[in-house]
């Protein structure tokens, strides 16, 4: 608990509670310097943001560039047009597939170099190193030098990304590289994209976590893939209600209640015929469900057999009853 002298209350300006809410743990320490001397000061010129903050006038541009991708600061590009709930709902992001990239990793003697004549990409390894807990190897710091040299993200939606890797417990190099390939495909490039996309993800692990603790699973993600299987169906507008039934579903169709990627991938094949037929309510589902492979959800296959009736035919129908053991006995010898 802290306690704030109230001497400080005699002069104060205001700052966007956005700033704290979203952009504590994702801006640099440089980015709040500059932003907090902006509002004290809107009219404070870049040489003065620079003699303020202590910060070169390329790390001043690169800061107000952060901010306003952010959406914090004004720029002359027009303004983002405002979807519907209706539009965001059908809306799929438009993926465009990425060729085949070949890396050629720098020396480690030219990301020295790198580092040397880039501060952006300097604070990038720098913070890296936090948000992951651990000195950089090599390989590692390639991997960071790919998400902006060959991927094209900025250092800034960089960092993001490595936040975002750290939050879903996917920081391995590989998990990384396949993050940033998705963003790129994904044109998720700037600040306002990667908030959006963190911000929607976050809510597919949730439903993930929930729909493993009730059907008894382990709540680890399994991976990035399933996430991103999850995200198209909160588009959609299924919540766990659903989930839980094509989970179901699944389950008394396989005869397996485990949350591996081939059982999610059944369950995306029951949450697409339902939007297909335009069926998205828990009612509708289960009324519904004949037009889905006939079983309901959680239905198991049930086999019996009445030993009573079958002797009584025998006794009725001797003659066919020997026939059809003949003809069993026929198919186990091969003929």
């Amino acid at each position: 608990m802290f306690a704030v002298d109230p001497k400080v209350y005699s002069s104060m300006f205001s700052l966007p509670a956005e700033i704290a809410d979203k952009e504590l743990k994702f801006a640099s320490g440089e980015q709040l310097k500059v932003i907090i001397c902006i509002f004290r000061n809107p009219s404070v010129t870049a040489d003065e943001l620079s003699r303020l903050t202590n910060l070169s006038p390329a790390e001043i541009n690169e800061c107000i560039e952060y901010w306003s991708d952010a959406g914090i600061l004004l720029t002359d590009e027009p303004q983002k047009t405002v979807r519907t709930e209706k539009q965001n709902e059908d809306m799929t992001p438009q993926k465009v597939e990425l060729p085949e990239i070949h890396f050629v990793n720098p020396t480690q003697e030219e990301i020295e170099k790198i580092l040397q004549s880039n501060s952006a990409m300097k604070r990038l390894f720098n913070e890296a190193q936090e948000i992951l807990g651990r000195t950089l190897g090599y390989t590692m710091q390639c991997t960071i030098y790919s998400i902006v040299n060959y991927y094209g993200i900025k250092p800034d939606v960089a960092n993001c990304l490595l936040h975002f890797a750290k939050s879903m417990d996917f920081t391995s190099q590989d998990d990384i590289q396949k993050i940033a390939k998705y963003w790129a495909e994904n044109s998720i490039t700037d600040m306002s994209s990667a908030d959006d996309y963190i911000t929607e993800t976050e809510k597919a692990k949730e439903l993930f976590v929930t729909l493993a603790e009730k059907t008894g699973n382990d709540t680890s993600v399994t991976s990035f893939a399933v996430l991103d299987m999850i995200c198209e169906w909160i588009r959609w507008g299924y919540t766990v209600d659903e989930v839980l039934l094509a989970f179901d579903i699944m389950k008394a169709e396989k005869q397996t209640g485990r949350l591996i990627w081939n059982n999610f991938r059944h369950m995306n094949g029951t949450v697409k015929k339902w939007r297909a037929a335009g069926i998205k309510s828990v009612e509708d589902i289960e009324k519904g469900t004949k037009k889905f492979g006939g079983k309901k959800p959680a239905e198991q296959k049930e086999t019996s057999f009445d030993v009573e009736l079958a002797e009584k035919q025998a006794r009725e129908n001797p003659k066919d009853f020997g026939s059809m053991k003949n003809k069993k006995r026929k198919r186990r010898n091969g003929a």
